[in-house]
């Protein structure tokens, strides 16, 4: 078991790239009752849709009602949230932190995999308050990278539609430009010659 990972509790992910959408399959696959995944691609939350998550897109849709709707009711420090109990970013955008430190839950927690670049301000007397808690990920364990094969070879979800687009090695520069544009790309493959 994941450490964290607690069965019949809920997520929600910002990011569905492949780390977003693989942390989500990850949280299902060990027991958290309902995921949802949040991001501005329509194009990549329709493939998160087709591999049986919740999906938010924020360009359109109001998170916090929408998370109310999906997730039930809970309690913040600053009134009824929805009940959302791990927050995990792998965006990196700065309302993020900002949206789970005045909307988590209490005793929520927050998981960044996404890269912060910059220095961030935490009220760490809110968290207190709140019992919520803030941690980072790391590198791999063996266990973990048992664990992903153990996921992958399940069956329970068809992982190889998140790669969206195929390219020899000859149009490379083709390539990182279709891997760069998140409206129309998830996962873009090289295929090496024999």
């Amino acid at each position: 078991m994941v450490k964290g990972i607690s069965k019949g509790q809920n997520a929600v992910v910002f990011g569905s790239g492949t780390i977003g959408i693989a942390a989500a399959v990850a949280f299902k696959y060990f027991g958290m009752e309902k995921v949802m995944i949040c991001d501005y691609s329509a194009y990549r939350l329709e493939i998160a849709k087709k591999l049986g998550f919740e999906t938010c897109n924020l360009q359109v849709d109001d998170f916090i009602n929408h998370a109310k709707d999906y997730f039930g009711m809970a309690y913040s420090l600053n009134g009824p949230t929805a009940n959302i109990d791990c927050w995990l970013d792998a965006a990196g955008a700065k309302s993020i932190l900002d949206d789970f430190l005045k909307l988590g839950k209490i005793e929520s927690r927050f998981v960044s995999v996404a890269v912060n670049k910059e220095p961030r301000s935490i009220d760490l007397l809110h968290m207190t308050y709140a019992q919520q808690s803030i941690i980072g990920s790391g590198g791999y364990m063996k266990e973990d990278v048992d664990d992903v094969q153990e996921i992958m070879a399940c069956g329970k979800w068809n992982l190889e539609s998140m790669i969206t687009h195929e390219f020899p090695l000859e149009q490379l520069d083709q390539a990182l430009y279709k891997a760069s544009d998140v409206n129309n790309s998830l996962n873009v493959i090289i295929k090496m010659k024999k």
